[in-house]
């Protein structure tokens, strides 16, 4: 049941007519012009014993989510964390990492950028894996979201932190559910907040 009264009320959150949808990515694409990400704002995320805390904002508000670094390690030049992500939820205490939905399981960075890989791979993989492109620049660029990369994006909310993730193209109507997923990263405070259908729930987590 409370799922879909999340549900409900992150529809009312994100869920936006097309025309604001459009307003909205105009503004942001102006706004990413006049604001430059700092290099080495991936470094947070291979930082030794770091720890967040996310508590969800909407709903019940009882839920955490805790994200961890554990097993740092060097991988040639690449600097290299997994992450453990654990919700917690009244009694019950779940992992909930998953790499395809902005919660990063492991990632390396180097001064290319960052490489977002899976908590399964081994550093032999790792190394295979480094010898491509980053998955994300240092410093991050914003971009939009295309048919091409299904919609996903990154925005520069400020020097220091960037939000990442996927949503509904401009011109694709109203969304009928929640049509969006989006993690933040701080090079101070880490992970910032998880929001959409990359939170479980469906709803948002943000750092307090």
């Amino acid at each position: 049941m409370k799922v879909f009264c999340v549900a409900a009320l992150i529809v009312a959150a994100l869920a936006r007519p097309a025309a604001a949808d459009e307003k909205k990515a105009d503004d942001k694409k102006a706004d990413d012009k006049k604001t430059t990400a700092q290099k080495g704002i991936w470094k947070i995320l291979v930082k030794p014993g770091a720890k967040w805390v996310l508590r969800e904002t909407i709903g019940d508000k009882k839920d955490t989510i805790t994200v961890e670094t554990y097993d740092v390690r060097k991988v040639g030049a690449a600097d290299v964390a997994r992450l453990r992500w654990t919700l917690k939820s009244g009694k019950d205490k779940r992992d909930v990492g998953d790499s395809d939905s902005g919660r990063y399981t492991q990632v390396a960075v180097t001064d290319a950028g960052l490489y977002v890989l899976s908590a399964d791979m081994d550093d032999a993989k790792v190394a295979e894996a480094l010898k491509k492109k980053p998955s994300r620049s240092d410093p991050p660029r914003p971009y939009q979201g295309t048919k091409q990369n299904q919609g996903r994006y990154l925005t520069v909310e400020s020097a220091d932190t960037v939000c990442m993730g996927w949503g509904p193209l401009p011109g694709a109507g109203d969304c009928e559910d929640t049509c969006e997923g989006e993690v933040c990263i701080s090079s101070t405070a880490g992970v910032t907040k998880l929001s959409g259908t990359w939170a479980p729930g469906v709803t948002i987590f943000e750092a307090q």
